[in-house]
């Protein structure tokens, strides 16, 4: 690969991380910092700063309203597809990615939409 292909390959993928982390910050605040740590979406500088909270998340997920559990299930398969997965089993929604979504807000999609054109793996 050409030197100038492999520094813009880099530099997109730093916009990819930056505009990844923007929008998980923006889903963390619109479904609660209590279910992410265990930093802030104001001080995490990285997603591995605001990880979902498995035993919070466990403990309150059927508490939340239908579209939040939605919201929280599809966040959380980015971060552990297999515990998505087990969330979205646990609520009633086509599972796929489409069922997931279908009755999210406008904001909410949105957020899953620039999660998914930046995602790069969690690890």
């Amino acid at each position: 690969m050409h030197k100038d292909n492999v520094l813009n390959v880099l530099q997109q993928s730093d916009q990819k991380r930056a505009r990844f982390l923007d929008a998980w910050k923006h889903g963390v605040e619109f479904l609660g910092p209590q279910f992410f740590g265990p930093g802030s979406p104001e001080t995490a500088r990285s997603k591995e700063k605001l990880t979902p909270l498995k035993e919070t998340i466990e403990a309150l997920f059927e508490e939340e309203s239908e579209g939040e559990e939605q919201f929280l299930a599809a966040m959380v398969s980015f971060y552990d597809p297999a515990w998505g997965e087990e969330l979205a089993y646990r609520i009633e929604c086509h599972k796929s990615l489409s069922g997931l979504t279908l009755d999210l807000d406008h904001e909410c999609t949105e957020i899953i939409c620039e999660l998914l054109l930046n995602y790069e793996g969690w690890r």
